[in-house]
C-alpha cells in the first residue's frame, strides 16, 4: 500500500506514543487519503499526519500537513495545514474541511 510507505514514519512514531485508538485513526486516515485520492502522489510523499487532541475513541480527528524538508523543499520551520479529517471509528465514514467555508463535509469518492 502506497500510503503506509508515505506515512510510515509518522505512523511508526504514533504507535509508540499513542494508544491503539490513535494508531487506528492514523491508519484509517492514511487509507481514506489513498482510496479517495485526496492527495497527489507527490503531495502524499510530502505530507504528515497529526492527531488532533479533540478526537476521542468514537471520532478520530487527524490533521494533514505539508512536510518541508530537503526532499520536499520549503522552509522546515513552516507547516501548512492542508485539511483535517474526522473519522467515525465505528462506521468508517469520513468528513473533511477542504472547502472554501472550511466546514466538515463528507469525503467525496474521487476514483
Amino acid at each position: 500500500m502506497k500510503i503506509s510507505t508515505v506515512f510510515g514514519l509518522v505512523l511508526s512514531f504514533a504507535a509508540l506514543a499513542f494508544p491503539v485508538a490513535a494508531q487506528d485513526a492514523f491508519n484509517r486516515a492514511a487509507r481514506i487519503i489513498e482510496e479517495h485520492c485526496l492527495l497527489t502522489p507527490k503531495a502524499q510523499r510530502c505530507s504528515k499526519l497529526v492527531l488532533r487532541d479533540s478526537g476521542n475513541e468514537r471520532i478520530g480527528k487527524v490533521g494533514v500537513y505539508e512536510k518541508h524538508d530537503k526532499t520536499c523543499g520549503g522552509d522546515p520551520d513552516v507547516e501548512h495545514r492542508l485539511f483535517d479529517l474526522e473519522i467515525d471509528m465505528k462506521t468508517g465514514a469520513a468528513k473533511w474541511d477542504n472547502n472554501p467555508k472550511i466546514e466538515m463535509r463528507p469525503v467525496p469518492l474521487r476514483r
